[in-house]
């Protein structure tokens, strides 16, 4: 995962756009700019299954026109 990007997950069947950091044992730390919302921890073993954790997309930004 690419240092100090957004990325759009889904989460146990929910939609999160969020920053997220890999932490010790495999585990993903996911991270909100809005300061309402707390750190979520994502455990390896909660990110298998049907309703696990899924990466939809990253978010980039672009400046300028695009053609």
């Amino acid at each position: 995962m690419a240092g100090n990007c957004v990325f759009l997950l889904l989460v146990h069947g929910e939609w999160r756009i969020k920053r997220v950091q890999r932490v010790a044992g495999g585990a993903w730390l996911l991270l909100s700019d809005n300061p309402r919302y707390e750190k979520e921890l994502i455990k390896p073993q909660d990110m298998k299954g049907v309703k696990g954790v899924e990466i939809l997309g990253r978010y980039e930004i672009r400046i300028g026109k695009i053609n």
